[in-house]
């Protein structure tokens, strides 16, 4: 039985530009940094310790992955990141220049925003509502 996905691959142009944007603007950690050979490293982040889910960055080689870099959803939210507290993370993402799609609104089941990263891949911020 499956029971949860463990790491999303994210094509990429530049691993190091990549690693400083889910790094620096939002506050991801390095889980994976080693390098196999020159030319192919495996670096993987996620949002703190604690979580299991690991987003692979990749760099991408051939023309077909370079062609779909920031579209590998087309043009759809490639990953929901789920916050404790979404007005304060994305004031804090924000300021630090992340690119979002609005201002945190009630959505259904909670609030949402829509942001995006270095390449343009679409995410969404989401706060479920309390079940307290």
């Amino acid at each position: 039985m499956i029971t949860q996905a463990s790491q999303v691959s994210i094509l990429v142009k530049d691993l190091e530009k990549a690693k400083q944007f889910y790094t620096q603007k939002l506050g991801f950690i390095v889980r994976d940094e080693i390098e196999f050979s020159p030319g192919w490293k495996y670096l993987t982040v996620s949002p703190n310790s604690a979580n299991e889910t690991r987003l692979e960055l990749v760099k991408a080689d051939t023309p077909g992955q370079k062609a779909i870099i920031g579209r590998q959803a087309a043009n759809q939210v490639l990953i929901m990141f789920l916050s404790d507290d979404i007005e304060k993370d994305y004031l804090e993402m924000k300021d630090r220049g992340v690119t979002f799609h609005g201002e945190p609104k009630n959505v259904p089941g909670g609030k949402g925003v829509g942001f995006e990263d270095l390449y343009g891949n679409a995410f969404d911020l989401f706060q479920p509502i309390s079940k307290e």
